[in-house]
């Protein structure tokens, strides 16, 4: 656990590094008359992701390992039942777009994650698209991603 908490770190430490490389390129200073320069934001939110990484680093590195793993026996499993459909929602958004992908995603995981009746999942699959379609797209005019197919079939069903 140990080791994942300091890569982790690392990680989010060379990240944030970046950004305040970028952000002082960019120009991070208030200026007198037009106010914050455009890294102004970016540099304080990388510098704090820098002195948090930094502040989890020293900590771990002064704790002793517990050898506990990161994921414990059996683990791995549920991690997977989450991670894998997520994956091919992502994948499939730009195909079908995110009304149909979502359709697709919540369906299968109430019915075979969930275990849960059909017509539960057949009613919540298709009303929280819809909703989120009638929310974004109607009402406060905001197109969500379409994809190829899904500018078609949202037309065609909705």
């Amino acid at each position: 656990m140990r080791k994942a908490n300091i890569w982790l770190a690392v990680f989010f430490l060379a990240i944030g590094a970046i950004c305040l490389y970028d952000s002082v390129k960019i120009g991070f200073r208030w200026m007198p008359i037009t106010g914050p320069g455009p890294g102004f934001l970016p540099f304080y939110l990388s510098l704090g992701c820098v002195i948090g990484s930094a502040i989890i680093i020293f900590r771990e590195l002064k704790k002793k390992d517990s050898g506990k793993p990161l994921i414990p026996e059996g683990g791995l499993g549920p991690i997977l039942w989450v991670l894998i459909p997520s994956t091919v929602m992502l994948m499939i958004v730009p195909i079908f777009g995110l009304h149909v992908s979502a359709f697709i995603y919540i369906a299968f995981y109430m019915r075979v994650v969930g275990k849960i009746e059909l017509w539960k999942c057949a009613a919540i699959s298709i009303v929280f698209p819809v909703s989120l379609y009638i929310i974004f797209d109607r009402v406060f005019l905001i197109p969500l991603p379409g994809g190829m197919l899904g500018d078609y079939l949202t037309k065609l069903f909705i």
